[in-house]
């Protein structure tokens, strides 16, 4: 059928809205299952497991010699388990959602090949979390209107941070919360007895759909699979207390995907790198964006978290700073809108390779630019004056 509208198309001496050439880039082309990484949501009440489960199917989805790491805001109740499990532990003080992102771009610097977030919960009603945020933005406001001011100024920090997390170039657990009940229910012997039960999820509407699996966790520690996007664990079904065999199971199956593309750290790299022209970056960001990886964490040449979309775009800057066909009326444009964002200080490779700040790299630009043009007067004025005599 494509190939006849193709053909349909070309026979007419022009293309139509359903031809595969669009000037756009949009097109249709073949579907193919690629290896993925695990995006995986553990819920339930406080008791029902979700550390212990977090670490055992963390555990199950590592490749040979990789590395578990978990992202602890519950008071560092995972390194109970350090005896059972082998992980590197990190114990955030406060939970701003800048934080996990900080987190995040840290472990794809270490190259942690699975990330455990216990409990994501802390980074939306935590200390520091988007709710306290939303709070505190409001107050400091005139309007003193939550919609009009605080969530009008967190919500993109919360789909950032939500972006760092898909995009993540390893895989990813989160636990979270949910509000409990005590309930009366007819337990096995036909008695009435009170029962705690998970209610509400703590946590912003609808985020467990982002994850590619959602397991809702009992106080008898059986999980019930409420979403799955994995053929090999079905929807409905019961796990009791779910191990490192379920995590190998889910792992085998996305290791079993094709392809070999470059993952987050590669275009990190490449991004860096002094010899990087400026139109070389802005393909590198087309690309990016097509992989729908603008929004992974990483670190900055200044070790701070930055996404991958802005570090290209700072290095592309960078770049045409350090490109001859740059004009020095451009030089100051670019001056001009660092300044204006507060990014002179932002570092980039320098002329020699070493990181430098970009406010510094215009200056010394600029300098030898005026040295030049002084020194080409100065010959000018002397080829003058031997003309003259």
């Amino acid at each position: 059928m494509a190939q006849a509208t193709q053909a349909a198309a070309q026979g007419a001496g022009g293309r139509t809205q359903h031809t595969l050439l669009q000037d756009d880039g949009l097109d249709f082309v073949d579907a193919v299952r690629a290896a993925e990484k695990a995006r995986i949501a553990l819920t339930g009440p406080a008791g029902s497991g979700k550390t212990w489960t977090g670490l055992s199917i963390g555990t199950g989805l590592l490749p040979e010699g990789g590395t578990l790491g978990v992202i602890d805001s519950e008071r560092g109740s995972a390194a109970k388990y350090a005896g059972l499990f082998t992980f590197k532990h990190m114990k955030p003080a406060t939970f701003e959602p800048q934080t996990l992102m900080r987190a995040l771009a840290i472990a794809a610097d270490r190259g942690i090949d699975v990330v455990f977030i216990d409990s994501f919960t802390h980074y939306w009603s935590g200390k520091g979390g988007a709710l306290a945020q939303v709070d505190a933005r409001t107050q400091a406001s005139r309007s003193k209107n939550a919609f009009t001011t605080g969530w009008k100024d967190v919500s993109p920090i919360l789909l950032d941070m939500l972006d760092a997390i898909l995009s993540y170039p390893g895989h990813v657990i989160a636990s979270m919360r949910v509000k409990t009940e005590w309930v009366i229910q007819e337990n096995d012997q036909g008695k009435k007895e009170p029962t705690k039960v998970g209610m509400k999820l703590d946590q912003r509407d609808g985020t467990e759909y982002e994850f590619d699996l959602v397991g809702a966790l009992d106080m008898d520690h059986m999980l019930k699979v409420d979403k799955s996007r994995y053929p090999t664990i079905g929807v409905g079904s019961v796990w009791d207390k779910p191990d490192f065999a379920f995590g190998r199971q889910i792992a085998d199956w996305l290791d079993d995907g094709e392809g070999n593309a470059l993952g987050v750290m590669d275009y990190r790299h490449l991004a860096v790198s002094p010899e990087m022209t400026p139109q070389q970056l802005l393909e590198l960001l087309a690309e990016v964006e097509g992989r729908g990886l603008l929004g992974a964490a990483v670190l900055g040449l200044d070790r701070q978290a930055t996404s991958l979309g802005e570090l290209i775009k700072l290095m592309g800057s960078g770049a045409r700073v350090k490109d001859p066909a740059t004009d020095p009326d451009g030089l100051r444009a670019l001056r001009l809108r660092l300044e204006q964002s507060g990014r002179l200080g932002a570092l980039v490779p320098g002329m020699d390779g070493e990181p430098t700040a970009i406010g510094d790299l215009i200056a010394f630009v600029q300098s030898k630019a005026r040295q030049n043009g002084q020194a080409q007067q100065a010959a000018q004025g002397g080829d003058t004056e031997r003309n003259a005599a």
